[in-house]
């Protein structure tokens, strides 16, 4: 029970109400800093490294299956002497792993407050996804060479153009948040009434980006010409990861939404009983 204990004259302790609007602003704190099934932590006392450490079953499942299918594509699949492989190499650092942990990291600064440490986190965030640019890049440069040598068309099929859009929604998101990012200094050139909008599209178009990306590598993980390169059991292990991976981040992001909106709710009940006393 929420309250305070004191003492009465005969020495026996008892406990004091609190008020319904202190009741439910304890609660919602306790619901905005501990997942569900999970010990309290005092963050105030926690360096940044353990604040982005994964948490719960969802938070590992995003990163761990973001780092296996970012390693074990290109084991499976590079060779230095095949143009082909350095496709699926890059693509699958990129959008298999570098993006979605780029995404974590952001999500996870989410549940910050403005200073130094998310400072921190969104120069970590821009330079993975600026990684992450540049190998899908790369990997896209290889892949349009390799045709041309093979003299097949480009952008035919349902895999192509999945690319093509996970690629636009990339430079969009990358500019976007750079025009977004106060530290560089652009975001001044923006009206402020458009200020959140351009936020708002950053957002959304980054993870458009890790949709579509996701997309990409199921279209391709059973291509024939993956296939020289990787056995049934190996790539039924890469459908599961994306799938792993593409779950749990879905509940990261859900879970990070939930804990802005208590947030917030804790500042507008602070904000009417300021305005009451």
């Amino acid at each position: 029970m929420i309250g305070d204990e004191k003492k009465t004259h005969s020495g026996v302790n008892v406990k004091k109400k609190m008020p319904d609007s202190a009741r439910s602003h304890a609660s919602a704190r306790r619901a905005m800093s501990t997942p569900l099934g999970r010990r309290v932590e005092n963050e105030g006392n926690m360096s940044l490294e353990q604040k982005l450490r994964p948490r719960g079953v969802a938070e590992w499942t995003a990163v761990f299956a973001a780092a296996a299918l970012g390693v074990s594509v290109p084991l499976r699949i590079f060779d230095a002497t095949v143009l082909f492989t350095y496709h699926p190499t890059a693509m699958s650092l990129s959008f298999g792993a570098l993006m979605p942990l780029g995404a974590f990291v952001a999500l996870k600064s989410r549940t910050m407050g403005l200073g130094p440490e998310r400072l921190r986190l969104m120069w970590t965030h821009a330079a993975l996804q600026t990684f992450a640019a540049a190998l899908a890049f790369g990997g896209l440069v290889a892949i349009y060479v390799n045709k041309n040598i093979m003299n097949k068309p480009h952008f035919a099929t349902a895999h192509a153009r999945l690319g093509v859009a996970a690629a636009t929604l990339t430079l969009l998101s990358i500019l976007l948040g750079a025009l977004n990012f106060k530290t560089l200094g652009l975001l001044h050139h923006v009206p402020e009434q458009h200020r959140a909008a351009v936020k708002s599209f950053h957002r959304k178009c980054g993870a458009g980006a890790v949709l579509a990306g996701a997309a990409c590598i199921a279209t391709a993980i059973d291509h024939p010409a993956v296939a020289a390169f990787a056995g049934r059991e190996t790539r039924t292990a890469w459908f599961a990861l994306l799938a792993a991976g593409a779950a749990g981040m879905a509940r990261v992001a859900t879970r990070t939404t939930d804990h802005r909106g208590v947030k917030e709710s804790i500042k507008v009940e602070m904000g009417k009983r300021a305005r009451h006393t």
